[in-house]
């Protein structure tokens, strides 16, 4: 099972010490290892990522079910992939209900995301002189580029940063 993240600015060793930790305390045996060595990027560049999790469980009579998630791309586009062996129907929901299901609302919702780097934030917009002042009710500003959102707003707009 494969799928791919985009327009969001994850960090990806978080996710990946998350997913051991969910692993972990389910009862099974599992390890976070780094396949890339981080090398020095141009600035401005995101930093590419590669984690695999290896996961195992054992059970009666020698039962081994083995997972690996393997978390590979840049912060803002990238892949959860899984792999999986001899697996029961425990670690079927584990993986459908709380890897697919949870993780993904989490990222969805924004749990994991980090700052943008200073070369890609975008700049604040210049807000126009108004003719009538706004009524506090209009909308939500957000703290770090100063945007008008919506009621209501959960992520700015302009920066995507998380509103109060």
């Amino acid at each position: 099972m494969q799928k791919t993240y985009t327009g969001r600015y994850v960090n990806i060793p978080l996710l990946a010490q998350e997913i051991n930790n969910l692993f972990l305390s389910e009862g099974w045996e599992s390890q976070v290892m780094q396949l890339t060595t981080p090398m020095m990027m141009q600035p401005g560049m995101p930093q590419y990522y590669d984690y695999e999790i290896r996961a195992m469980k054992k059970g009666h009579f020698h039962h081994v079910e083995n997972v690996i998630v393997r978390l590979r791309g840049y912060p803002n586009e990238f892949s959860i992939i899984v792999e999986e062996e001899h697996i029961g129907p425990l670690g079927r929901e584990l993986i459908n209900h709380r890897l697919f299901g949870t993780i993904d609302k989490q990222i969805t919702d924004g749990m994991y995301d980090m700052p943008l780097p200073m070369q890609q934030q975008p700049m604040p917009t210049p807000q126009q002189p108004m003719s009538q002042p706004m009524a506090q009710t209009a909308g939500v500003r957000c703290p770090q580029c100063g945007y008008q959102n919506p009621p209501g707003a959960k992520f700015c707009l302009n920066c995507g940063t998380k509103l109060f």
